[in-house]
């Protein structure tokens, strides 16, 4: 008995400390980024699945997430106006100034075109000379910038990228499968002919938060923020924040590709 009263207090004493030392780091309102993606990182009531899963792995923890543009974005962090970002791609290298989560999201880039050639197609290499739509989100990373064998025609944002496939300004886009499928939904609503995407996928993007190291406490954030993230998985409470909304036909806001699918 007296073992296990000790094992008992242990525990407590272990629970207390580890409870101090998260709201020791959430004394001051951590205060992160991310960059405008649509349907993972919004705003004005538009699905936001990243900030959603973010939020509920920093439970306890005094928080406010920011969806802004890429320039803000950027200044913002360097001025530290923001403590961290949650949109660290594993197509960049990693910082030595940032402490880094585990993934908590995983992005699979696939090649899409309206024909069904591309289903085969495995090695950037086949391209040849095809011009490749792709969003700057990606193609502005360490990894893609330093890929020689394909045209790429860079975009901001999906919208842009599938309207270079529409205008047929481009052969391919490089795109997530799960944005392809979303617009998919929405031209099946119109009876219109699918995207085709590749087998494989290109590129497995992991996505992880960082938290600037000058932010005190940072690293008990981070391992806070794993164990909750370990916690959505178990309970399958990280697949409904993904699925989102099961109302919708697409988390895509029709009226914004209006134009798009009237011409497709």
């Amino acid at each position: 008995m007296k073992v296990v009263k000790r094992y008992l207090v242990g525990s407590i004493v272990g629970a207390l400390l580890a409870c101090s030392t998260v709201s020791g780091a959430s004394a001051q309102e951590l205060t992160m980024v991310g960059n405008k993606v649509a349907t993972y990182i919004d705003e004005h009531g538009s699905p936001a699945r990243q900030m959603d899963i973010v939020r509920a792995a920093l439970k306890g923890i005094d928080h406010s997430l920011v969806a802004t543009t890429q320039a803000w974005y950027g200044s913002g962090l360097r001025s530290g106006k923001y403590s961290g970002y949650i949109d660290h791609y594993s197509l960049n290298a990693k910082q030595d100034n940032y402490f880094y989560s585990k993934p908590y999201l995983t992005i699979n880039l696939h090649l899409a075109s309206k024909t069904s050639e591309v289903i085969d197609i495995a090695l950037l290499d086949q391209l040849g000379r095809a011009r490749v739509g792709i969003e700057t989100r990606f193609a502005n990373t360490d990894q893609v910038r330093g890929e020689r064998s394909v045209s790429w025609a860079r975009s901001q944002i999906f919208y842009e990228n599938v309207r270079q496939l529409a205008d047929r300004r481009v052969d391919f886009i490089m795109a997530d499968k799960d944005m392809i499928e979303q617009f998919n939904k929405l031209l099946a609503v119109k009876g219109e002919q699918l995207i085709k995407t590749s087998n494989v996928p290109f590129y497995i993007v992991d996505v992880s938060i960082a938290i600037s190291k000058r932010v005190k406490g940072a690293e008990s954030i981070i391992a806070n923020f794993n164990a909750e993230i370990d916690a959505l998985t178990k309970s399958g409470d990280i697949d409904r924040l993904l699925i989102g909304d099961k109302t919708r036909t697409s988390l895509l806001n029709p009226t914004v590709y209006k134009d798009i699918l009237s011409k497709w």
